[in-house]
């Protein structure tokens, strides 16, 4: 085995350290409240606003927003929405009598709070507030409160479109550790979440998982940051791979992706490729230091 490129940071190193500074915020949350909330926000987002988003501001933010993109986002709100739909028609409840004679079954019983988060850093992730408060929605949790980081002064138009139509109850305009935790223990809203949805960067993922552990909520899945592995032999397209890797990539200055092959053919094209593919990225700096960083391609037997 052999390292074409070899990666100079550790994604599990930063893990650590990333878990110490949200336990420590999560700390400082439980112990001061709606006070250190503001506090982090106006630190880490520059926000002293109200965080509940209003009627009227949301009205304003949908004005805002083109018709074509409205189109769009409902095209795959339909198709987000329907394929739940039948995921969720396909689970039954059912009551049976065993041939020892024990009655036994399952009730599928949705969740009275939904806490999904919307990440919107970098980019407005307009898809990830669909494909949680939708299916939320189509499971039939009655209450459903939305959160996304704000970006200037206000959250993304697009991303509150699709939060409205999905049927967010509560928009809460935060993110990061703080908007996890104040969905997880009801800040701002009386209506602590049950579970909590949604990706985010390694800070979200961490507190998500250490909320979890504590028993403050359930949780989706440790989510973040973004990774990929590619397997390739010597058929593989390198457009079609070095794509791959860079579509992960380009989620976080701290995303890991590995391409395994046995061609050292396609690990020279990949390397050539992807400079090239970093340079045509709208934000070009952050997946230049991911793949820099973290990016790996092993030439194997």
């Amino acid at each position: 085995m052999e390292y074409i490129k070899k990666a100079t940071l550790s994604a599990e190193e930063n893990s650590s350290e990333a878990r110490k500074i949200v336990e420590g915020i999560l700390a400082d949350i439980r112990t001061n409240g709606e006070d250190a909330v503001r506090a982090i926000a106006k630190k880490f987002d520059n926000w002293d606003q109200e965080f509940v988003l209003s009627p009227e501001k949301k009205a304003r933010l949908i004005d805002s927003v083109p018709e074509d993109v409205k189109k769009d986002i409902q095209f795959a709100y339909k198709q987000i929405t329907s394929f739940a739909q039948a995921q969720r028609d396909s689970i039954q409840d059912f009551d049976t009598v065993t041939p020892a004679g024990v009655r036994a079954g399952q009730r599928v019983v949705p969740m009275e709070v939904a806490g999904c988060y919307i990440p919107g850093g970098r980019f407005a992730h307009t898809c990830s507030a669909l494909m949680s408060i939708a299916t939320a929605k189509v499971a039939g949790v009655p209450f459903v409160v939305a959160a996304t980081p704000p970006r200037g002064e206000a959250i993304d138009a697009s991303v509150c479109y699709a939060m409205d139509l999905s049927g967010a109850d509560i928009i809460l305009e935060m993110g990061g550790v703080q908007a996890i935790a104040c969905m997880a223990y009801g800040i701002f809203t009386d209506k602590p979440a049950n579970i909590i949805a949604g990706p985010g960067n390694a800070f979200v993922a961490e507190a998500k998982a250490i909320l979890a552990a504590e028993g403050a909520c359930g949780i989706d899945l440790f989510a973040g940051p973004s990774e990929i592995a590619v397997i390739a032999d010597d058929k593989a397209d390198p457009m079609t791979v070095t794509i791959d890797l860079l579509s992960q990539g380009e989620h976080g200055t701290n995303s890991p992706v590995w391409l395994f092959t046995e061609s050292r053919e396609l690990c020279d094209k990949v390397m050539e490729l992807m400079p090239k593919l970093i340079a045509d990225m709208p934000d070009p700096a952050t997946p230049s230091q991911s793949w820099e960083e973290y990016g790996e391609i092993i030439l194997c037997d």
